[in-house]
C-alpha cells in the first residue's frame, strides 16, 4: 500500500474520478465541478488530497479540506473512497488520515455521505454523529403531467430566465445576490448557513461551468426580484440538477413556486432532457412538500456527519 499526494494533473483527476466511478457508480463524480470547486478556494482554507495505490494501481482516494459551503472555525470536512476490493484498506487509509490532520489540531470533523454507502457505517464506527440529512429527489419528465399544477401567476408578477437579464453588470449581481442571501436565510435547517461574502459568491455561482443563465429563472415585481430557481447543467445523462428555489416572505403563499417550479420543468423539456434532481433538508417541508406533489421520487439520503472532540495521532 502506497498513499502520495494528489499533484492535480489531469492523469490524477481521471484516476480520481475512476475511483468513486467504482465505489459509487450510481452517483458518478462531476469533473468539471470538482475542478471548478478547486480553483475557487480561499487562499487561507486547507486542502490536502491522497490518491491510495496497491500494485501500481489506484484504488483509493482521500482528502481533507476547509468546509467548501459552510466554513466554520477548526472545522475540517474529509472525503474518502475506495474501490469494492479495497475496503479492507478502511483502518489503515483512517489511521493515515488522522495523523496527518495532527498539526492543523482541528476542533471537528466533518463529512457527507450517503446512507447506503460503506463510509456511512465506517464513520459511524470511529464516532461520527449525525446531524441532518437531505432528501436526494429525482423526478422523471417523461412521466409528469404539468396540467394539474398550473395557476395564474399573480398580477404584476413576471418569470425570467437570468439569460435576458443584465447578469453581467455588478449592480444587478449585488441585487440578486442579497436576494439568495434572504432566501438562505429562511431555508430550514438544524444550524444558521454562513453566507460566502459578494466576490466570493459571484467567482463560485455565477462562474460554475454547468450554469444555465437561461434555465436559471427569477421571478420579478417590475424591476424587484421576489423569487428564484435554477437549474445547473449535470455530469448525469439526461439531467439537470436544481440548486436554490425560494421566494420573499413578503410574497409567499401566492403560487409563486410552483410558477418557477413548473417554468423550470418546462425549459427542462424544451433543453432535452429527462431527469430533474435535486436536494432538500429534511426538515424543509414546504419544498419537500412540492416536490413530493410534482413526483420527484426519493433516493437514499445524504447525510451529515460530525466527529467532536476529534481523535489524536502522532503526525
Amino acid at each position: 500500500m502506497n498513499i502520495r499526494p494528489f499533484d492535480f494533473s489531469e492523469a490524477d483527476y481521471q484516476a480520481f474520478a475512476a475511483v468513486r466511478e467504482a465505489a459509487h457508480p450510481e452517483a458518478p463524480l462531476d469533473m468539471a465541478q470538482m475542478k471548478h470547486l478547486d480553483r475557487t478556494r480561499g487562499q487561507s482554507d486547507i486542502m490536502e488530497r491522497f490518491l491510495l495505490e496497491q500494485a501500481g494501481q489506484v484504488v483509493g482516494v482521500l482528502e481533507y479540506a476547509t468546509p467548501y459551503y459552510d466554513p466554520r472555525p477548526g472545522a475540517l470536512e474529509v472525503r474518502y473512497h475506495l474501490r469494492p476490493e479495497a475496503q479492507a484498506l478502511e483502518a489503515p487509509l483512517w489511521e493515515f488520515l488522522l495523523a496527518q490532520l495532527a498539526p492543523h489540531q482541528p476542533r471537528e470533523l466533518q463529512a457527507q455521505v450517503r446512507e447506503n454507502w460503506p463510509e456511512f457505517r465506517f464513520l459511524l464506527t470511529q464516532g461520527f454523529a449525525e446531524v441532518e440529512r437531505r432528501w436526494e429527489s429525482v423526478l422523471d419528465l417523461q412521466h409528469f403531467d404539468a396540467h394539474p399544477f398550473i395557476r395564474p401567476l399573480p398580477p404584476g408578477i413576471a418569470l425570467r430566465p437570468l439569460g435576458e437579464l443584465p447578469w453581467q453588470e455588478v449592480a444587478f449581481q449585488q441585487a440578486l445576490y442579497e436576494l439568495e442571501i434572504e432566501l438562505l436565510g429562511d431555508v430550514p435547517s438544524r444550524e444558521p448557513i454562513t453566507p460566502w461574502p459578494f466576490e466570493v459568491w459571484r467567482e463560485r455561482t455565477l462562474q460554475d461551468p454547468n450554469l444555465l443563465p437561461e434555465g436559471y429563472f427569477l421571478a420579478l415585481e417590475g424591476p424587484k426580484m421576489v423569487g428564484v430557481t435554477m437549474l445547473f447543467r449535470s455530469n448525469r445523462p439526461q439531467t439537470l440538477r436544481t440548486g436554490l428555489t425560494g421566494v420573499r416572505a413578503s410574497h409567499r403563499r401566492q403560487g409563486i413556486a410552483w410558477a418557477l417550479k413548473l417554468r423550470a420543468i418546462e425549459f427542462a423539456r424544451s433543453y432535452g432532457v429527462r431527469y430533474i434532481r435535486t436536494s432538500n433538508h429534511q426538515i424543509n417541508r414546504p419544498m419537500l412538500a412540492i416536490n413530493e406533489a410534482l413526483g420527484f421520487v426519493k433516493e437514499p439520503a445524504a447525510v451529515f456527519l460530525r466527529l467532536s472532540p476529534v481523535p489524536q495521532r502522532p503526525g
